[in-house]
């Protein structure tokens, strides 16, 4: 604790996440963090963007400390509610659950973190497909990517991020 904090002065922040840049955690070619910031970040290969519905879609990264064997780490969990079910979007998961990925992932107010950023993220057991049962059920996915990092969840330059949806996928 070096400064402090006081939620009082605070009234503007909004939950939630927009949209999340995937792509394999292999194909980073050169990266830096200064001050829990990505500043520098060079990904080889396409990288995919999962623009999300409103108020669906969430991450978590609580801490987790054992005393006894003096260690601390982060379970980062993002959970992806896919509001869609086409053959392309299954055949998609399927390779995404072969990997370990880093996520980018775009609050709502516009700011992006990097989860998985040092160790990866895998699709989870909590992973599902579902058709609904009436016409106002949701036919899709909810997808969960979890892993476990070191360092607390780090902000992203958003130079970084421009960067990148030069080299997204065409969208299916």
């Amino acid at each position: 604790m070096t400064t402090g904090y006081n939620d009082r002065t605070c009234t503007n922040g909004k939950g939630g996440i927009k949209s999340v840049i995937i792509f394999p955690l292999g194909n980073v070619t050169s990266s830096n963090i200064t001050a829990n910031e990505v500043d520098t970040l060079v990904v080889s290969g396409e990288v995919f963007v999962y623009k999300l519905k409103s108020n669906l879609s969430s991450y978590t990264s609580p801490i987790s400390v054992n005393k006894d064997n003096g260690t601390l780490f982060y379970t980062q969990t993002l959970t992806m509610i896919l509001a869609s079910d086409t053959k392309e979007l299954r055949s998609e998961i399927h390779l995404l659950a072969q990997n370990e990925v880093v996520c980018l992932v775009e609050k709502a107010s516009g700011e992006y973190v990097a989860l998985g950023f040092g160790e990866g993220l895998q699709v989870g057991d909590g992973s599902s497909y579902g058709s609904g049962v009436v016409k106002g059920d949701r036919n899709g996915h909810d997808l969960v990517l979890m892993g476990m990092e070191n360092d607390e969840v780090p902000d992203v330059d958003p130079a970084i991020i421009a960067t990148l949806l030069s080299q997204q996928s065409p969208s299916i």
